[in-house]
């Protein structure tokens, strides 16, 4: 060394070492927590979000308890509409009635009956439908065109009577049965075995409502083949249905409704739904039913439980699709605030409670925008409307409090992320819980990955 210092040259220089402090044995931390009071913690911080997030579940109960008022407020305006326009019609018959007597009492005392129904029973429906409103409710109404056409089996159906009874064929009526009479808007006209028959005798059977024409039946009884025809003029709200009474029953319904719902015990054979209307075909036979081509009352059919339905009902899923975005609303609320909590860190500004609290009620007020505006713009525009207004209320409060636009901004852009993910799950049906479950997936998985800086460093 001392050569080469004599010789001129230098040694190369080494860096000075820096002196042992204990700062510089600590760990380096992203977040210090014991520089700091222990409200303005992650751990406090930590516990605050969970209890605040479980808190703000309240408002969303209340908003919906509100949904589910609204929706008894809306049925109870449909059943206001279809009380002064007419209700959901069953369409029972043509059959034939025949009184059955004890021998030797006075005609005047209660008689027992029975129904013959019949051997082929083909129905045509033509259904126009229209809607009305009350207030910001609507209903659907409908008018139909109904013409049937079928035959009786007198002969093989023609019960013998009991021992001391006896049936006054001359006093048969034939019978048609509807829901609500108030629908029928024209006098029913029929024929039978070319006799034309105005069914203009109003009555109850039972449970059932039913218009009715006096016949003779003495001269039919070796025939197997009587036929019949009628036209009814018939008006109704949202459903309109048949019950197979024929030993062989078409039935074929058209309209002008674009969303029809099929329903009853059976579905139709043939369907079509076009953007125009629809078209279906029931076809049933007897022994696809519990009663018999004979029965002794017409509730032995079973009320509701053997007919062909069609359901016109527009179908309106605002209410419905706003209670299932409730279900949303914690993720939505958890998510914001742990973004907040990230930025926080980050940083190094603190956002106190009282600021998580507010923005938390932003959040719950998104779904109580949904259900209102949802009523008057419908379902989609209602969503948009409400996440634009929620986003930018979010958004620019964020700006204030963090002073970092960039950061506000990047929490903005996760909301509205949030709120597409929502409503793509919300229009899904068949794949709703498969898409949710995997986007709940990566939402975790990014949660943790990002999560990672807040370890401290060694």
């Amino acid at each position: 060394m001392e050569e080469e210092i004599n010789n001129g040259i230098m040694p190369p220089s080494l860096p000075p070492e820096k002196p042992v402090t204990q700062a510089t044995m600590q760990p380096d931390y992203t977040y210090e927590e014991k520089s700091q009071k222990f409200t303005q913690t992650l751990s406090f911080k930590t516990i605050v979000i969970v209890a605040m997030s479980l808190l703000l579940l309240i408002p969303t109960l209340f908003i919906s308890s509100l949904g589910e008022e609204r929706q008894r407020t809306a049925d109870a305006s449909r059943r206001e509409i279809a009380g002064k326009w007419a209700d959901q019609q069953l369409v029972t018959g043509p059959v034939i009635q025949i009184p059955l007597v004890d021998n030797g009492k006075d005609k005047d005392k209660e008689w027992s009956y029975i129904y013959i129904l019949p051997k082929t029973y083909n129905a045509e429906a033509d259904v126009k439908t229209q809607t009305l409103y009350r207030g910001i409710y609507e209903a659907v109404v409908y008018n139909s065109d109904v013409d049937i056409k079928g035959t009786f089996d007198i002969a093989n159906l023609l019960p013998t009577p009991p021992q001391g009874k006896s049936l006054r064929l001359n006093e048969a009526k034939l019978v048609l049965g509807v829901t609500d009479l108030r629908g029928i808007t024209a006098i029913p006209v029929a024929m039978l075995d070319g006799k034309q028959l105005a069914l203009n005798d109003a009555g109850t059977i039972g449970k059932m409502s039913e218009v009715q024409s006096p016949i003779d039946l003495s001269a039919m009884v070796a025939a197997d083949s009587v036929p019949f025809s009628l036209h009814l003029d018939l008006k109704g709200s949202e459903t309109l249905s048949f019950m197979p009474v024929g030993e062989s029953t078409s039935v074929h319904m058209k309209g002008d409704c674009v969303t029809p719902s099929f329903d009853g015990r059976f579905l139709p054979t043939q369907r079509t739904v076009t953007d125009t209307g629809f078209d279906a075909t029931w076809n049933v036979i007897s022994v696809n039913r519990s009663f018999s081509q004979v029965i002794s009352s017409l509730d032995a059919m079973g009320e509701g439980e053997w007919q062909m339905d069609v359901n016109l009902k527009v179908p309106v899923d605002n209410l419905q699709k706003s209670e299932r975005a409730l279900k949303y609303a914690l993720l939505v609320i958890v998510l914001t605030f742990i973004a907040a909590l990230f930025s926080e860190l980050k940083l190094k500004r603190p956002i106190n409670v009282f600021q998580y609290l507010l923005i938390g009620l932003a959040l719950v007020l998104f779904f109580s925008l949904l259900l209102s505006l949802s009523e008057h713009i419908g379902f989609g525009w209602a969503y948009l409307v409400a996440a634009v207004m929620t986003v930018a209320l979010v958004t620019l409060y964020l700006i204030g409090v963090l002073q970092v636009k960039r950061q506000a901004l990047m929490i903005g852009a996760l909301l509205v992320l949030l709120y597409a993910y929502i409503y793509v799950l919300l229009s899904l049906e068949t794949y709703a819980l498969l898409a949710g479950s995997i986007g709940l997936f990566f939402i975790l998985a990014a949660i943790m990955y990002y999560s990672l800086n807040l370890t401290p460093r060694r």
